[in-house]
């Protein structure tokens, strides 16, 4: 059995809670592609957990399903914090519902079932740290992302951080 690999980061659609539209800084998706095969091909990574919570998740799942094509042996995980973030996603990205729909199964983390809807966000990060080897992060702001990914550094998970911090 292969290792595995998640994604956590900013949300750069937004800023100050005012939605910026999806608008992904330049060479990010390469950049995440690249680090993405690496760990498939040096690192035996073989499952991705994938989110759809921001810009940055987003991209990066769509990354996911594009390697997918290349190495059709890995797998994708939709982890999700609430079950309506399955109805959810069809409403708020329907033009590209039949794009973002590839995946081998979807998780719904202990806990996730029974909160409020930012405590659930807590669940499904914690619940991403405790099992994943890897995470390729996008943290320019410090804030909750990058506290995850703080903590996944503390239990011994490789972080990979694509971006260069701002203050």
């Amino acid at each position: 059995m292969g290792k595995t690999c998640a994604f956590l980061g900013n949300n750069y659609d937004k800023f100050l809670d005012i939605n910026l539209g999806h608008r992904t800084p330049p060479n990010l998706k390469a950049r995440i592609r690249e680090e993405v095969i690496n760990l498939i091909e040096n690192e035996d990574v073989d499952t991705f957990l994938v989110g759809e919570k921001g810009g940055y998740e987003i991209d990066a799942y769509d990354v996911v399903l594009d390697v997918q094509k290349e190495y059709p042996q890995i797998r994708i995980y939709l982890v999700i914090s609430q079950m309506t973030d399955l109805h959810e996603m069809g409403d708020i990205y329907r033009e590209n519902w039949t794009i973002r729909r590839g995946f081998d199964d979807f998780i719904l983390p202990p806990k996730c079932e029974l909160g409020y809807k930012r405590l659930c966000i807590v669940y499904r990060n914690r619940y991403i740290i405790e099992n994943t080897n890897f995470i390729i992060a996008y943290n320019k702001r410090e804030g909750k992302a990058y506290e995850f990914c703080k903590a996944a550094k503390g239990k011994g998970v490789k972080v990979i951080e694509l971006a260069e911090k701002q203050d």
